[in-house]
C-alpha cells in the first residue's frame, strides 16, 4: 500500500489559498468598514504567504529535479 504524504509548504499553499478566497468573500459581501478592512489585511497577508510558500514548492522542484535520488 503507497504511503501518502503532504509536505509542510503544499499544506501552507492550500491554507493560504482558502483563507485568500474566504477573505475575498468577506469584502464582497460585508457590509461594515471594519469587516472590509480586516479582509483587506487578511487578503494581504494570505497573498504575502502564497506566494511564499510557491517560491518553496518551486526551490524544492527544481532541488529534486537537479538532485535526483
Amino acid at each position: 500500500m503507497p504511503k501518502f504524504t503532504v509536505s509542510r509548504p503544499m499544506l501552507l499553499f492550500w491554507i493560504f489559498l482558502i483563507v485568500l478566497c474566504s477573505s475575498i468573500s468577506t469584502t464582497v459581501f460585508s457590509e461594515s468598514a471594519f469587516n472590509d478592512h480586516f479582509a483587506l489585511t487578511t487578503m494581504t497577508i494570505a497573498i504575502i504567504g502564497l506566494v511564499s510558500s510557491t517560491s518553496v514548492l518551486l526551490v524544492n522542484l527544481v532541488h529534486a529535479i537537479c538532485n535526483p535520488e
